[in-house]
Order: C-alpha cells, then structure tokens, then sequence
C-alpha cells in the first residue's frame, strides 16, 4: 500500500509537476507575449515620439530659417536704407560745402568791392583836398597878379596895352579857377555819391 500511494504520490506529483509546468509555460508565454505586446507599444510610442520630434524640429528648423531668412532681409534693407542715407547725407554735404564756397565767394567779392571802394573813397578825398589845395593856390596867385597890376596901374608904369594883357592873362586864371571850383563841386558829389 505504501507503494501504491508512494505511486499514486508520485504520479499526483508528476501530474501536478506537468500541470505547474504546462501552466508555468502557459504563463511565461503569457508573459512573453504582454513583454512583445509591451515592446512594441514601447517601439511604436518611441517611433512616434521620435517621429514628433523629428517634425518638431523640422518644425523649429523652418520656422528658425525663415527667422534667419527675415533677419537678412531686414538687415539687407537696413543695410540699403543705411547706403541711401549715406548717399543723401555725402550730397548734402557736397551741397553744403558748394553753398559755403559760394557765400565765401561773395564774402570775398564783397570785401573787395569795400576795398575797391574805400580805395575809391579816399582817392575822392585825396582829390577834393588837392583841387582845394589847387584852388587856394589859384586864388592867392589871382591876387598876387591883381596885386601887381594895381601896384603897377597905381605908379603908372605899364601901358595900355600891357594892362589888357594882364587883365586877360588875370581873367584866364580866373577861369582856371572857376573850372577848378567846378572840380571841387563835382568832386564833392562824387564823395558824398561814395559815402
């Protein structure tokens, strides 16, 4: 009867060893299969997710070169307007210089003109001077003969004839002084036309 048991025992095991195996197979299969289940959710969550960040940064490549495109065009425009700007200014300042020139010129124009015409000015006056000078002159040297004649009509020592001689030689020196007053006058005009 031992025997019997210890068989029945050891078939009953041997049935449970072959159950337990078979179950124990059953779930190692079982969880063979949720590890494989598990992995491709793994792959294809990691593929997607690659995938996302793959478009992510694409995504952010584009958008970062079309930033970098804009920033160029700006700077080419900035670069541009800053050209023109330059080029305005340099015109400009041409123009300032030839306006400067220009009015250094009627600055030096004009100061020669006031030169010229101080120049003139004084010579006017250097003249007016010496007619005056001229006409003083003139007028002693008419009373010096009309002196003379009167001394010499006084004592009677000169004849007719040499006394209409000084008279004429005396009206002619009157009239160089009266041509000499009139180059007073108008040498005063000019003078006060100078002022």
């Amino acid at each position: 009867m031992k025997n019997i048991i210890a068989k029945i025992l050891f078939i009953s095991s041997i049935v449970t060893g072959t159950v337990f195996a078979s179950n124990a197979q059953i779930v190692n299969r079982k969880i063979d299969t949720l590890n494989n289940k598990i992995d491709t959710v793994n792959v294809t969550r990691i593929a997607a997710d690659k995938q996302k960040a793959i478009d992510n940064q694409r995504t952010q490549s584009e958008a970062e070169r079309k930033k970098i495109e804009k920033a160029e065009r700006d700077a080419l425009k900035a670069t541009q307007k800053a050209e023109k700007e330059k080029i305005k200014a340099e015109k400009e300042a041409i123009k300032r210089q030839k306006e400067i020139e220009k009015q250094a010129k009627k600055l030096e124009k004009a100061e020669k003109e006031r030169a010229k015409a101080a120049k003139k000015y004084d010579k006017a006056v250097a003249k007016i001077e010496k007619i005056e000078n001229n006409i003083k002159k003139q007028s002693s040297k008419i009373e010096k003969m009309e002196d003379d004649l009167d001394k010499k009509i006084r004592r009677n020592r000169i004849s007719d004839i040499d006394r209409e001689k000084e008279i004429i030689k005396i009206s002619k020196q009157q009239i160089k002084l009266k041509e000499l007053e009139r180059d007073f006058d108008k040498a005063e005009r000019e003078v006060k036309k100078l002022r």
